[in-house]
């Protein structure tokens, strides 16, 4: 029905309507879901609907938490008694504030409802963002009324638990190891937190502060430091394979050594020369880059030629703001062109990378946006991993991070027996129910599922639930392959240690809470 057709109809209650606002108020969804469609049903479960359809299950359940809330209250030291009791409640000064505060809620509650962006309904798609689904938005409710801080078990006896168990899920749902008995690959572990920017933040300190490692131990071995009494024993391999002592390294080698290695290096020093993780952390205490900064470091060893972190130009404007954070400077957030389906030119990376080696200006980390912010374009993780390894060979490493922000989620459409180049990996998903869904279904094409897949092989991956997670406001995570990358951006632990520690989540990324 067009706006040009005519108009006035009648409806039950005699009033006057547009016969276009009527169809289209009655008739939007002019499909009915089939019975079997146990997908729709299934979702349909998990969210307050577009026209509030379970608003009674809702509020069935935010009833159940005030209960559990005001019973918790109760049953604390019971015999104290009321502190608020009757007759304050029936004050002429309680009175007044409590209508105010009502009024004050009342007309909030209406100017949100008026004025805030309609996420939740399937009319609106001017951003990226979704309705938020009932658990997410419950959960946050329920733990609000008990703030807890998340910075230590004292604080937060129940809570931080539940945090480290979504960072268990979010680093199983990527495929990273959780397995302390799989001694093939490293612990993964997320470093969870609430604020958009932070994870990206942690991720360049996390970054520079692991390829300044070695030129800041090199400096606690030489002549009369803490550690010169290893310096004619500690041998150590270079990226291309070639095993050299320590001390031996030039600053590029020492700027070059794989991932692992670095990481690898305090668990070695307990082994080989019993060196504890409380001697370490003291001897280089006073040569880390967390210590003395990037710059004296840079002039001490001649770096000239700023190191630099290459991320599609399709990237989120928050990554070079993180990196002028972490002292890279923005200008050294170096934009690789994209294609022509708006991922990472493999092409023009090689050459960068290729100009980086010929040059030797060191690359602190290659990005992979795994769903671009406008675009909604996968780069090729796989690409980039092999381009590492062409590099390593030849002398240049670095950390290759996945910007799963929006589409890390992703990763939970990906079968669990999944096997990159198997040939099934083309064939459609199967259907829940009736082939003419409700809603529609769709499937990641066979070179994004194994690009999404390749995320396990990522050093570190940035999450946002508040996006595909539909999660509130604000959400974000950083997942590390190796858990004990979390100790470069620690300051009550070692800056890189042992696996094993005690210490509250809390100390680890950048967040000061």
């Amino acid at each position: 029905m067009t706006k040009d057709a005519v108009r006035n109809v009648v409806d039950e209650g005699g009033k006057a309507v547009n016969d276009g606002e009527k169809a289209l108020k009655s008739n939007f969804y002019t499909s009915k879901p089939p019975e079997d469609d146990k997908s729709h049903q299934m979702i349909s479960s998990l969210f307050l609907g577009p026209h509030a359809e379970n608003y009674e299950y809702f509020k069935s359940n935010i009833i159940t938490i005030l209960e559990a809330t005001r019973d918790a209250r109760h049953n604390y030291y019971p015999e104290d008694g009321p502190f608020i009791n009757e007759s304050v409640q029936a004050s002429e000064a309680f009175t007044k504030n409590s209508t105010k505060i009502s009024n004050a809620v009342k007309k909030a509650a209406e100017l949100l409802s008026r004025h805030s962006v309609p996420w939740w309904s399937p009319r609106y798609a001017a951003h990226m963002c979704m309705d938020m689904s009932m658990p997410a938005l419950l959960g946050y409710f329920m733990t609000m009324l008990y703030n807890p801080n998340n910075v230590s078990i004292e604080a937060s006896p129940l809570t931080m638990v539940a945090e480290i168990e979504a960072g268990q899920q979010l680093c199983e749902m990527f495929g990273y190891n959780l397995d302390p008995n799989n001694k093939d690959v490293p612990i993964g572990l997320v470093s969870y937190r609430r604020a958009v920017l932070l994870p990206l933040k942690a991720n360049h300190f996390q970054a520079r502060n692991l390829k300044f490692y070695p030129l800041a131990l090199r400096n606690a071995t030489k002549d009369f430091g803490p550690l010169a009494f290893i310096a004619d024993r500690f041998v150590i391999e270079t990226c291309d394979g070639t095993k050299k002592l320590f001390k031996d390294l030039s600053k590029w080698e020492l700027l070059n050594l794989k991932v692992p290695t670095v990481l690898e290096i305090p668990d070695r020093l307990s082994v080989e020369f019993g060196i504890s993780s409380a001697f370490l952390q003291g001897a280089m205490k006073k040569y880390g880059i967390q210590s003395v900064g990037l710059g004296p470091l840079e002039r001490q060893y001649d770096i000239q030629k700023p190191i630099q972190y290459m991320v599609a130009s399709t990237r989120h404007y928050s990554w070079p703001k993180s990196g002028a954070i972490a002292g890279i400077g923005s200008d050294n957030v170096i934009g690789i062109a994209p294609d022509i389906e708006a991922r990472l030119d493999l092409d023009d990376l090689d050459r960068r990378l290729k100009a980086s080696l010929e040059n030797q200006q060191a690359v602190y980390a290659v990005v992979a946006i795994v769903g671009s912010t406008e675009e909604g374009a996968v780069d090729s993780l796989t690409g980039v991993l092999r381009l590492r390894k062409k590099y390593q060979d030849q002398g240049l490493s670095f950390v290759v991070h996945a910007d799963g922000a929006w589409g890390g989620y992703f990763a939970a459409m990906i079968p669990k027996d999944f096997k990159p180049g198997d040939p099934k990996n083309a064939e459609p998903p199967k259907q829940t129910g009736s082939g003419d869904g409700f809603v529609p279904d769709a499937s990641l094409r066979v070179e994004t599922q194994e690009d999404i897949f390749a995320l396990r092989d990522a050093d570190s991956i940035t999450v946002d639930p508040h996006k595909a997670g539909y999660i509130p406001y604000p959400a974000g995570g950083l997942c590390y392959r190796d858990d004990r990358m979390r100790f470069l951006i620690t300051w009550t632990s070692p800056y890189i240690s042992r696996a094993g520690t005690t210490e509250s989540i809390g100390i680890y990324g950048v967040e000061g809470r």
